[in-house]
This record gives structure tokens, sequence and C-alpha cells, in this order.
């Protein structure tokens, strides 16, 4: 087995280790990726895509079927074990994945790479310099959780070096480095950009992970492909196929399903002049992967009154964190929601006189 190992589960961390190997051809000239494969067929059908690249950059990569049966996934976490095991270095995708951290006291890696899992990361960074558990952002509020074992397993002794390769504006745990991917790979490999005339909306999940409510998504989405003039809709990966009917049928937007992560197919595929997104990764990473091109990025806000009742506050407070970043980070432009303008929530009503 290679001394260096990725553990994947997504098509952007796929993505990114792609990114860090090309960055760092030396750390990876032993790299070999385990796609431990999701669920869903539009993500699997993504990191088959991506797997060809791979196969292309002659990175070496095995899949995994971790959520097949109990008795299929029980083989293959004992063969990933041993693969863990035998690894010099890590390269993980998701820290906050339950998989992963079961795989995690197998290792003796004297090095580990975390990449980036999304905006994720930044909650990710900040939860370990606190010491706070690694629950996901949309999942309620974090614990202490000085003794955890992905805490733990950073603190090590025998853990020589950690790193954080990120697109992400974050600051290093204690001991940790941070390296920036400014997505070369990407943009060595395809592109340049083809933007096509008019607006594209990139969709979001955020119905999907029980944060904003369906009705209210749709009539944003109604609302800003009638003032923006956008013609395409870019589903995300997890969008339900209800959800899309109801959006094609409300708007007359064209439905369309990514082959890639946005990140591939702004360089790959023709992309609309505007680009429009809530808040989510792309935020940060189409300003670097489509630098140099007349594609502008801009950030729709999210009304407080879109936010489902039962989300907690941490959920509410990192959607405002990654908006407001994105801007900062990249000075995009932001869309108020109808009726709104931008203020100390995620945003406040206007006057009626106005």
């Amino acid at each position: 087995m290679s001394d260096t190992l990725a553990l994947v589960e997504s098509p952007a961390q796929l993505l990114n280790v792609l990114e860090w190997a090309h960055v760092h051809p030396g750390e990876a000239a032993s790299l070999t990726i385990a796609v431990l494969q999701p669920v869903d067929p539009r993500s699997r059908a993504q990191v088959r895509r991506l797997c060809r690249y791979a196969s292309q950059a002659k990175v070496v990569w095995r899949r995994y079927e971790v959520r097949a049966g109990y008795l299929g996934r029980a083989g293959e976490l004992v063969r990933l074990g041993r693969a863990v095991a035998a690894a010099r270095r890590l390269v993980i995708g998701d820290l906050f994945s339950r998989t992963i951290q079961l795989l995690l006291p197998r290792s003796r890696a004297r090095e580990v790479v975390v990449v980036d899992d999304g905006t994720a990361t930044t909650e990710l960074v900040a939860l370990l310099t606190s010491g706070r558990q690694l629950t996901r952002w949309h999942q309620g509020d974090a614990k202490s959780a000085k003794g955890g074992p992905v805490n733990r397993w950073l603190a090590r002794e025998e853990l020589e070096r950690s790193v954080f390769f990120t697109c992400m504006p974050v600051s290093a745990p204690p001991g940790a480095e941070v390296r920036p991917n400014e997505y070369a790979w990407s943009r060595a490999t395809f592109g340049p950009a083809r933007p096509r005339p008019g607006a594209d909306l990139a969709g979001s999940s955020l119905v999907e992970t029980g944060v904003i409510d369906e009705d209210r998504y749709i009539e944003a989405v109604g609302w800003i492909a009638r003032t923006r003039a956008a013609g395409r809709y870019l589903a995300h990966r997890r969008e339900s196929t209800a959800k899309l009917e109801r959006i094609a049928g409300l708007t007359g937007m064209e439905i369309v399903h990514p082959e890639l992560p946005l990140e591939l197919t702004a360089l790959t595929e023709p992309i609309g002049l505007s680009l429009l997104t809530f808040a989510s990764t792309i935020a940060y990473t189409l300003p670097i992967v489509l630098r140099g091109a007349p594609v502008r990025v801009e950030l729709c806000e999210i009304d407080d009154a879109w936010i489902t009742p039962d989300t907690a506050a941490r959920s509410v407070d990192f959607l405002r964190r990654i908006s407001s970043l994105a801007i900062a980070r990249h000075g995009l432009s932001s869309i108020p929601p109808q009726g709104r303008r931008r203020a100390g929530g995620l945003s406040e009503a206007l006057p009626a006189s106005q």
C-alpha cells in the first residue's frame, strides 16, 4: 500500500485531493485515493467522472462500498482499515465523517493533511481550535470535547505535522499550518471559461438539510429568476426531484444537473456571465477558479424569515459568517431578498415608504 492515503467521500473532496497532489507532487508521489462511495446517484456519477480525471493525472484510486449492507460494509471497513494502518501520511476530506472517525484509531500516520470539504472547513477549524466536539454546523450546538477522539488523535506525540490545504479564510489550529488552495490543477487542466450571455443560478441544498423552508426558498428563486433574468438553474446534487420540478414549473428556468462539481463545470461548459449563488462553498471557490474571466459571481442573501423554526442559532450564525466572509474575501456584490436590505441580521425589512 502507498505511503500516502487519501480518504474522500464526495466529489468536492476528491477534487481538492487532486488539487493538493498537483501542488505537492513530491508528497503525492505515492498517493492512493480511497473513494468511500457516496449513496446518491448524482454524487456517485460526479465521483466516477473525477476518477477518470485522476487516472489521466496518473493518480491511483480505489473504490470502497462502505455504505453497502451490513456484511459488505464490515468487509470494506476491514480492507480500508488495513490501508489506513499502513499509511505514513493521511489526506482527509471530512473529519466530521463518522466512518473516517471510526478508522482513525487504526492510523499510525506521522502527517495528516486536511483538504477542503467546502465551507464546513471554517467550522471544523473553529471547533478544533476551541476543543468542542465535531458536530456538523446544521446538526445543533457543539459541546466541549477536549478529550474527543479526533482531538486526541491530532494531539498524538507521533504526529509530526498537520496541514490544512484550503481556499477558506481560516487560521490554523494550534500546532497546525495552512497552505492555500488556489485551484491550480483545475485552471491548468481545463478552461479557459466560456461565458454565455445571461445569468445562471446555482441551486442550494439548504432545504434538504432542514435549514430553510422549501416554500420560501422556491419563492425566492422565482423572484431572482424574474429580476435577474436567470435562464438556468444549476441543481445541487442533493436537491430533491420534487423541489426541482416545482422550481421549473414556477420559473420556466432550465434545470441543469452538472456532471462535475461547479468549479469544473464553470471551466468545461459554457457558464453565465452572471453566476448567482446562495451562501455556499462556490462563493469562495468560483472567484478563484474564474480569476481573469469576465464572469461575475454574486451572492443571494438569505432572509431570516426563510429559516425553519427548529434551526439552531449556531446554524444561523454559520450562514451569516460564511456570507460576510465571502463578500469580504472576494469583493462579491450581494443581492438582497425581495423587499429587503442587508443589515445586522441575515437581512432586514425595508420601510414601507421605500
